[in-house]
């Protein structure tokens, strides 16, 4: 009865310890993603909107959320800093599919212009996202 409790504690102890030994699933999966920024302010009856653009080998976790969007968000809200535009939200929409994501930016638009709040697009030649890990600080 010893030895068959001491093999059980045996293969349960490496059992564990093979489970625990396995490296963590990153479930991270990249692709090309189209991204528009947008930023409001409490403080401002201006919003403003870049064009959309496409996101090259952008990181996706598992939970299809864009892997550092804040880097992103934090790009555009630099991006007004140097502007003189302070106290500025900003936020990224993303979507795999383009029509998707322009269904969505008109929502946006239309919420804004019913909160009289002018709309200033931000083109592409004046400002364009870069994958986080790119950037120095």
């Amino acid at each position: 009865m010893r030895v068959i409790r001491f093999i059980i504690v045996i293969l349960l102890f490496f059992g564990v310890e093979q489970t625990l030994a396995k490296e963590p699933k990153t479930a991270k999966s990249t692709k090309a993603l189209y991204a528009v920024g947008v930023a409001t302010s409490f403080n401002d009856s201006i919003a403003y909107y870049t064009e959309m653009q496409v996101l090259n080998d952008a990181e996706l976790d598992r939970k299809r959320y864009l892997h550092r969007r804040s880097g992103y968000s934090f790009q555009l809200r630099d991006y007004l800093v140097d502007q003189g535009k302070q106290d500025y939200t900003c936020i990224i929409l993303f979507n795999a599919k383009k029509a998707k994501l322009e269904k969505e930016l008109v929502k946006v638009k239309n919420r804004f212009s019913k909160d009289n709040i002018k709309l200033i697009e931000i083109k592409e030649s004046e400002f364009k996202f870069v994958k986080p890990e790119e950037l120095n600080f």
